[in-house]
C-alpha cells in the first residue's frame, strides 16, 4: 500500500484518509490499556497545543490584548484532555464491540460442533434401528391409523408371505380374518386409549390362503410432524402352538395310560387274592390229612407251599396297597403332623415296645396341607423300617424333626440303625426292590416305593442321607422328604 492505495489480486483500492485513520486507531491503539492510553494521550496533546498556541500567541503578542493571549494558551490544555476522553471512550466501545463480536463468533462455532455431532449421533442410532429392524427375528411392521402398511422387516414378510412391494398395497384388515375383526377393533380402541395393546394372539391370512397363528403387541408413536402411525411386533406361534397341542396330547394319553395300569393293578391285586386263598387252605389240608403219608421231605415240600402263597399273598396285599395311594381323590386339608404321628406311634407300640426303641420329636411339627391317612402311612412306613432294620447290637433311637425351607417344610426321620450304602439311595425307592435277603429280614421292597408315591401326590420329594461319618453301612439313615407349606 502507497499513498491510500492498496494492491491485491491485481487490482488498486484507493482508501480514504478518514478510512486511514480508522484502521491505523484499530490497528495500534485498540491494544493499548485504556490506562496508559489516556495519560500519554493527554501529556502529547497538551504538549502539541501549548505549542501551536504558544506560536500563534507570539506572533500576534502586541496586537490582541493580554486577556485574549492568556486564554489562548490555556484553552488547549482544557480543550485537549477532553478530546482524547472523548477518543478513549470510541476506542473503548470499539474494543468492547470487537470483543463481543469474538465470544459471538466462537458461540456460533461451538453451536455448528455440536449440531454436527448431533447430527452425527443420530445418523449412528438411525443405522443402528435399522439393522435391528432388518435383523429381528420377530416380525416388525408399521402402519398409519387406518391400517395400511407403511414399512416392514423381513421375518414379518416371511410370515405372511408377501414381499415389501405386495405388502404396501395392503391393509392389515386384509390379512385379519372376519372372526377376529370385531377383537381387533377392540385392541385399537385401546390403542388410541393407553397407547399400546397386547400381546394377543391372532391369525393372519398367508399370501397362500393359509392361516398363521401369531402373537402380536403394538404401540403408538406420533413423530415430529404430529402423524401417528401403529408400531407391530408380530411372532409366529404356529409350531408353539402344534408342540402344545402335542403335549397335551400325550399328557392326556399318559394320564389314562397311569389310570389304566393303577385300575389294573387294584383288580388284578384284589382278585389274586381269592386263588391264592384256596391255594393256601388246601395246602393247609395237605398238611394236616397226609402230613404222615408223605413223610419228613414231603411236609417240607408243603411247609415250602405254604410259605410262597403266604409270601405272595402279603405282596398283593402290597401292590393292592401301592394302587390304591392316589386313586381316592380326596380334597388336602391343613393337617397337624403332630397328631398324625401320635396316631402312628400308637399304632407301632407293640413294635417298638418288643425291640425297646423309641421316638423322639425335637422341636415342633408343622401343620401343613395334605391328606392324614396319607401321611399316617407315610411316617409309618419310615418308622417301621427303622425298627426293621436296627443294628443288632443296640437298641432304636429314632428323631422326628421338621425345618422350614423356601415355601415348604423338610421333616426328617432319622435312625441309628443299619444305614444304607451310599450307590442303593436311588434304588430303594423303586418297587420291589430290596437290599436284603429274606433270610434276614422280611418285606416285599414296595414300602418306600409307596412312601415316594406319597410325597409326590403332595407335590414334594423325599431321599435318604447317611446320619454321620461318609455314609457308610452301619452309621444310620436320616430320610428325608419335602412338603408344601
Amino acid at each position: 500500500m502507497r499513498d491510500g492505495t492498496m494492491e491485491g489480486g491485481g487490482e488498486k483500492r484507493v482508501v480514504a484518509p478518514e478510512s486511514l485513520w480508522g484502521a491505523l486507531v484499530v490497528r495500534y491503539l485498540l491494544p493499548v490499556p485504556l490506562g496508559w492510553l489516556f495519560g500519554l494521550g493527554t501529556v502529547f496533546a497538551i504538549l502539541i497545543a501549548e505549542a501551536v498556541s504558544a506560536a500563534m500567541s507570539l506572533a500576534m503578542l502586541g496586537e490582541i490584548p493580554v486577556v485574549v493571549w492568556v486564554c489562548a494558551l490555556v484553552a488547549p490544555a482544557v480543550v485537549a484532555p477532553a478530546e482524547l476522553a472523548v477518543l478513549v471512550a470510541m476506542i473503548a466501545r470499539t474494543r468492547a464491540e470487537v470483543a463481543r463480536r469474538r465470544e459471538a463468533e466462537r458461540d456460533l462455532l461451538d453451536d455448528i460442533v455440536s449440531r454436527r455431532q448431533i447430527e452425527a449421533d443420530l445418523r449412528s442410532s438411525e443405522e443402528k434401528l435399522r439393522a435391528m429392524f432388518q435383523l429381528a427375528p420377530l416380525g416388525m411392521a408399521r402402519n398409519s391409523m387406518d391400517g395400511a402398511f407403511i414399512e416392514a422387516n423381513p421375518a414379518f414378510l416371511a410370515i405372511v408371505g408377501y414381499g415389501l412391494d405386495e405388502l404396501l398395497r395392503l391393509s392389515y384388515w386384509d390379512l385379519t380374518p372376519v372372526r377376529f375383526a370385531e377383537e381387533e377393533a377392540g385392541h385399537l380402541q385401546s390403542l388410541d386409549r393407553v397407547g399400546h395393546y397386547g400381546p394377543y394372539e391372532k391369525e393372519y391370512i398367508h399370501k397362500d390362503g393359509s392361516r398363521v397363528a401369531v402373537r402380536l403387541s403394538g404401540v403408538l408413536i406420533t413423530g415430529s410432524d404430529g402423524e401417528s402411525t401403529i408400531w407391530s411386533i408380530v411372532e409366529d406361534i404356529t409350531q408353539a402352538r402344534a408342540a402344545q397341542r402335542a403335549i397335551m396330547a400325550k399328557s392326556e394319553a399318559l394320564a389314562r395310560s397311569n389310570s389304566d395300569l393303577e385300575q389294573f393293578a387294584y383288580i388284578a391285586s384284589h382278585d389274586l387274592r381269592e386263588p391264592l386263598r384256596m391255594v393256601s387252605s388246601y395246602v393247609d389240608l395237605l398238611g394236616r390229612r397226609f402230613g404222615p403219608v408223605v413223610g419228613a421231605d414231603g411236609a417240607q415240600f408243603i411247609a415250602y407251599a405254604k410259605e410262597g402263597a403266604e409270601r405272595m399273598d402279603r405282596l398283593v396285599l402290597d401292590l393292592l396297597e401301592y394302587s390304591r395311594v392316589g386313586r381316592m381323590e380326596e380334597p388336602l386339608e391343613q393337617v397337624s403332623l403332630a397328631d398324625v404321628l401320635a396316631g402312628t406311634l400308637g399304632d407301632l407300640g407293640p413294635r417298638l415296645r418288643e425291640a425297646d426303641g423309641q421316638v423322639r420329636v425335637e422341636g415342633d411339627l408343622p401343620v401343613l396341607p395334605g391328606i392324614a391317612g396319607e401321611l399316617g402311612q407315610l411316617l409309618q412306613n419310615l418308622i417301621g423300617n427303622s425298627i426293621k432294620y436296627r443294628h443288632p447290637e443296640r437298641s432304636p433311637r429314632i428323631v422326628v424333626s421338621a425345618e422350614p425351607a423356601e415355601g415348604e417344610w423338610v421333616i426328617s426321620v432319622t435312625d441309628n440303625g443299619l444305614g444304607i450304602d451310599p450307590q442303593y439311595r436311588e434304588r430303594i425307592f423303586r418297587i420291589f426292590q430290596r437290599l436284603h435277603t429274606r433270610d434276614k429280614f422280611e418285606g416285599t421292597g414296595i414300602g418306600l416305593a409307596i412312601c415316594k408315591r406319597i410325597v409326590e401326590r403332595h407335590g414334594g420329594r423325599i431321599w435318604v442321607d447317611s446320619h454321620e461319618g461318609d455314609g457308610q453301612e452301619g452309621e444310620g439313615a436320616v430320610f428325608r422328604f419335602s412338603l408344601p407349606a
